[in-house]
């Protein structure tokens, strides 16, 4: 496996040429298309241009590759016919004309060369002058109406299109669903597209004007000459004739009559009616309390109708997830100015059960190797106490086992057992009204509670109980999320190889402390993607016993964390043709206070706040939690820890990925990658080395490297993903490895400094 690594380097020669296969013989094929595009253009509207020309060409003269370990391959190329260049240069056009550009030229060239046994490669050239565009030289809104007219004249700053924009008609239809909008969004509830005509001209009327008069000729001449090398169109939008004069009407909101637990698309014959103050809500089933749907229908009686709530209304009652299907009549009354609305509603399924099995592997020092499975049981319920509440109840189960390499002997290393109950208000809870509209309407209240204990071997066991309070609410694509209080209470038993080290190292009696975190926690996620990758951002913010611990008391004197803890984690993936790049950063910190009570909490953070690296998403040459802290030497046994933390961690990692091979229809990709980073602590402690520490001075010292090689398999549902990373550089290592600390390469065997990981899904959830 050792000379794995050399095969993976070669494959950046990936692409290197293109060799077809199945290909007719002795007859043209397509080998490639090229396009060019000619004119006064810039590279960007070159490259954008030629992009979407290329999207024109007929499917019989597209040429697609395979990517194989050192070529592409063109499988079951298509022969070439000139009647697919022809429709492509029809297709082409049609573009063109649509962007603006009527008076192009396209050329295409075919030249064929024989290679090998058979081989006639055709490659297709498109030469495209697409010309000037027709700009629009003048635009009017001519509406007969008068009440249209002055709503469309109020909001001309809103218009897609204006004077000197090309003539195209992306941009016409894009103006034409904004004036159906406004209408509609002001009342005209049956204006449609069908409603509106463009009207356009490309002919200076002044020019149909006969004259005699030889210097007026000459002028009609040049303006004919400039008109035709600066063409230019006139527009305009005008109702189109013999419409409806329901069309015209601005409609208010009447009666809104609300089916929420039907279960089918017929109405029931019996139902029991109530009313609220604006709905009137028929069930036949008795699932929902009335009251709980008016905060979530944004349609008020007697109101103009808007048609912005009118999908507000829609997309919230889907979101909240209660209901499996949603759909809103609009009911016009005749010969009325008013409109009603009826909203029939079908519910999901209320309970839902889900059940899943985890698998891992490591390897311990203080245990050999581990392997581990968990069980997960799940359920989920959509409508708690009838009020379209969501709760979710999670109980897991894991045991992790190995074998004695001493006996033989195999036991269970760890077993965790743990439960977590939440519940999902659709709504601020209290009402919070000063909170803006577009804020409510993406609002969730959140409690949560849940319960864990953590047995480990001869070394400890953890009990952890939690209850928390929060809001989540999104604006825009930033999903922020609070949780006040965030009530944490922890119970560590010290098992006998625990004490023993404690016994050694009166340090870890600090880090292995119970205790309680009485929190505020606040935290924002931020996500864009466009065509060229996907950004991600998340920031988190966390402090505990800045208030709680001015107040004195024996409990919380003796249990209470007084810290502060910021993280930051920023990921990026740019995509390129085949490949991609991944480039990620987190930084993390906290600090425990002085002013902790209890001087055995006063020196770092809590255990369960700790950062750690290493494993299948870190420092992937490390084993999981064994890099660190700084540039200390300790052993995992006797007297150091069996894992290590800190109070800080830095960490930036690069991935380079490519398409690799193609296994039982599934696509494996290959990446090479490079983590640099470490943990220290951030407080002086007695018996604690100045190498574990953070100085700005020691960084370059201090910081790991790893570097290495990988498959990424994609099941369509999930990616297994196997690295295999070597420690460039150990700032960190065993006692029986001190000579290689932060030597470059320094282990002389393979074995003593490289790392198998077994990892689900990528890395940085890019």
């Amino acid at each position: 496996m050792r000379t794995f690594i050399p095969g993976f380097l070669i494959l950046m020669a990936t692409g290197c040429g293109v060799v077809p296969k199945k290909y007719p013989v002795n007859q043209p094929f397509v080998y490639q298309t090229n396009i060019q595009v000619q004119g006064n253009f810039t590279n960007t509207e070159k490259s954008r241009l030629t992009s979407r020309l290329r999207g024109q060409l007929d499917d019989s003269l597209r040429a697609r590759t395979i990517p194989k370990l050192l070529y592409n391959e063109l499988r079951q190329p298509p022969r070439y016919e000139s009647a697919a260049a022809d429709r492509s240069i029809t297709y082409m056009r049609n573009l063109l004309a649509a962007d603006g550009f009527y008076h192009d030229s396209i050329r295409v060239d075919t030249s064929v060369k024989r290679v090998g046994d058979g081989q006639l490669r055709t490659t297709v050239k498109f030469q495209v002058w697409p010309g000037k565009p027709v700009r629009l030289d003048t635009i009017r809104y001519s509406f007969r109406d008068s009440a249209l007219q002055q709503l469309t004249r109020d909001h001309l700053d809103e218009a897609f299109i204006k004077t000197g924009d090309p003539f195209a008609k992306s941009t016409i239809s894009q103006e034409l669903d904004r004036l159906v909008t406004l209408f509609r969004n002001h009342g005209y509830l049956r204006f449609g597209r069908e409603d509106l005509l463009a009207i356009w001209d490309t002919l200076d009327q002044t020019l149909l004007t006969p004259t005699i008069d030889p210097f007026e000729q000459l002028d009609q001449l040049e303006r004919m000459r400039i008109r035709r090398a600066d063409p230019k169109a006139n527009l305009e939008w005008v109702l189109r004739d013999g419409i409806d004069s329901t069309k015209f009407t601005a409609y208010k909101v009447g009666r809104i009559t609300v089916y929420p637990d039907l279960s089918g698309d017929e109405l029931p014959a019996k139902a029991d009616t109530s009313y609220t103050d604006q709905l009137t809500v028929i069930s036949s089933q008795g699932l929902f309390k009335p009251h709980i749907l008016e905060p979530n229908i944004y349609l008020h009686p007697g109101e103009l109708y808007d048609q912005r709530n009118y999908l507000k209304t829609l997309n919230r009652l889907n979101a909240l997830g209660t209901w499996r299907l949603v759909n809103i009549d609009q009911l016009p009354r005749p010969r009325s100015d008013t409109t009603d609305f009826l909203i029939r509603m079908i519910p999901g399924k209320k309970g839902a059960f889900q059940t899943n099995i985890e698998g891992s592997n490591n390897q311990s020092i203080l245990s050999g190797n581990l392997f581990g499975l968990a069980v997960n049981l799940g359920f989920q319920n959509r409508n708690v106490a009838r009020r379209a509440i969501q709760s979710s109840t999670n109980l897991r189960y894991g045991v992790e086992a190995g074998r004695d390499t001493v006996t033989d002997v195999r036991f269970i290393q760890t077993q965790q057992i743990s439960i977590s109950h939440n519940l999902y208000f659709p709504r601020a809870v209290p009402a919070l009204r000063w909170l803006s509209d577009s804020i409510r309407d993406n609002f969730r209240s959140i409690l949560s509670f849940s319960a864990s204990n953590t047995e480990r071997r001869f070394l400890v066991n953890v009990t952890n109980l939690n209850a928390a309070w929060g809001y989540d609410f999104r604006i825009r694509n930033t999903l922020f999320t609070f949780r006040l209080p965030n009530v944490e209470l922890s119970f560590i038993k010290r098992r006998e190889k625990l004490q023993q080290l404690i016994d050694s190292n009166a340090l870890l009696k600090n880090i292995f402390a119970d205790g309680l975190i009485i929190s505020g926690m606040a935290g924002a996620s931020w996500s864009k993607q466009t065509k060229r990758g996907t950004t991600n951002v998340r920031i988190n913010l966390e402090e505990s016993g800045l208030l709680t611990g001015m107040v004195r008391n024996k409990f919380l004197d003796s249990n209470l964390f007084r810290f502060v803890k910021l993280d930051i984690d920023i990921a990026h993936k740019i995509q390129f043709k085949k490949t991609a790049l991944a480039l990620h950063l987190f930084a993390g910190g906290g600090y425990e206070f002085s002013s902790t009570r209890n001087p055995l909490k006063r020196s770092n953070l809590p255990l369960f706040r700790q950062y750690f690296a290493g494993g299948p998403n870190s420092m992937r040459a490390w084993s999981l939690r064994k890099l660190g802290p700084g540039s200390s030497i300790q052993d995992f046994g006797s007297r150091g820890l069996p894992e290590r933390y800190g109070d800080l961690q830095l960490e930036a990692n690069v991935e380079y990925r490519f398409p690799f091979f193609h296994i039982a229809g599934f696509d494996v990709q290959g990446a090479l990658f490079t983590d640099v980073g470490n943990v220290w602590y951030l407080k002086k402690a007695a018996g604690r080395d100045p190498e574990e520490i953070f100085s700005l001075n020691r960084l370059g010292k201090d910081v790991a490297v790893g570097v290495g090689t990988g498959l990424r398999v994609d099941f369509t549902f999930f990616v297994v993903r196997l690295d295999y990373s070597y420690k460039a550089k150990d700032p960190s290592p065993t006692p029986a490895n001190a000579a290689v600390q932060n030597k470059w390469f320094g282990y002389k065997r393979w074995k003593d400094g490289d790392q198998f990981q077994l990892g689900i899904s990528f890395p940085f959830i890019l």
